[in-house]
């Protein structure tokens, strides 16, 4: 088919790096994005801040006290001290899940807003932002939620499972906006089916780029007084203000490229749907031409050719397979 559909043929043929120019140029024509994603990453690292900061400190305080305990030998180890690592444990395990589960989940609500804006800016239809974000916020949006904001970072935790979800089903935040499909999740997982890597070199792109600002970004910090403010990050003081403040300073690269990632998947998720629309585009003439040229069986064998009950085409010779489609044909072959 892709021999007589060159269109087609370029289309699934898109090269990686095709997609990431595409991408980083709809990056840079799309700035304005990082104020209403940028602001949802803050209020996210607001309520991170507020709910691990005391875990963070207890875990950090609890350490030394923590070494000289596994240091004994363990049958001098008391049950109290048992129930002290325990606590230590507790405390590292939630502020990590925490850190993890809070910003993924307002990173999901965020690209899953501006994602059908993105989308049809990418295709050439005129679109405004506002409209676009109220409309993703509709009662479909909260399975999203579930599937790449809980159940990816329960899948970060061990690393393997979170990049499976991701690589499967991250095109979910654009397949959930459809409102003519029952089955969005399976058609998120349809479209990504032989683009895994893909989708995962998009993401591992994406942060790559965050981690080398970042990396320059904390260079320049250490060369300021700012590096010596560390002692903001106390929760014994209970100023969460300033600690909130402190962690937005170092989270600025990440503000900045807040609609990176999003951009990145808008062209190929583009390019994947206009694979599968051709493709369905082209499947279907052969559909309708199997009820039009339908010929009752007695006329197919008396003849001395055959029109194909599938396809609609005439064959001089009978043959059990047809040589234009290829359908097996319910009739046995005379010699």
């Amino acid at each position: 088919m892709s021999d007589n559909y060159p269109n087609l043929h370029r289309i699934s043929n898109k090269r990686f790096n095709e997609i990431l120019y595409e991408g980083f140029r709809l990056f840079g024509k799309n700035l304005t994005l990082i104020l209403p994603l940028g602001l949802l990453y803050i209020i996210g690292l607001i309520i991170t801040d507020l709910l691990t900061v005391d875990f963070d400190w207890q875990f950090t305080t609890l350490t030394p006290t923590i070494d000289t305990i596994l240091s004994k030998n363990p049958s001098d180890i008391t049950y109290a001290e048992f129930m002290l690592i325990g606590r230590y444990l507790a405390s590292g395990f939630l502020s990590f899940f925490l850190a993890v589960l809070i910003p993924n989940l307002f990173n999901v609500i965020a690209i899953c807003l501006v994602s059908n804006y993105l989308y049809n800016k990418f295709v050439g239809r005129a679109m405004k932002l506002f409209p676009e974000l109220r409309k993703a916020l509709n009662k479909r949006i909260l399975m999203v939620i579930l599937l790449l904001g809980v159940l990816y970072s329960a899948g970060l935790m061990v690393l393997i499972p979170g990049i499976i979800i991701f690589g499967f089903f991250i095109l979910y935040i654009f397949t959930y906006h459809s409102s003519d499909s029952n089955h969005r999740i399976r058609d998120a997982k349809s479209l990504a089916k032989g683009e895994f890597w893909k989708i995962i070199g998009i993401l591992v792109v994406n942060n790559l780029i965050i981690l080398i600002c970042e990396t320059g970004y904390q260079m320049i910090l250490n060369l300021t007084p700012f590096q010596s403010s560390i002692s903001w990050y106390n929760p014994s003081t209970r100023n969460y203000g300033m600690i909130i403040l402190f962690d937005l300073v170092i989270n600025l690269v990440q503000v900045f490229f807040t609609p990176l990632l999003i951009c990145l998947l808008t062209p190929l998720f583009a390019h994947l749907k206009e694979r599968k629309d051709q493709y369905l585009q082209y499947q279907t003439p052969y559909q309708e031409a199997s009820q039009e040229y339908e010929v009752p069986q007695k006329e197919i064998i008396s003849g001395p050719g055959i029109y194909c009950p599938f396809c609609g085409k005439y064959m001089r010779l009978k043959f059990q397979f047809c040589m234009h489609c290829g359908q097996k044909l319910d009739f046995e072959v005379k010699n």
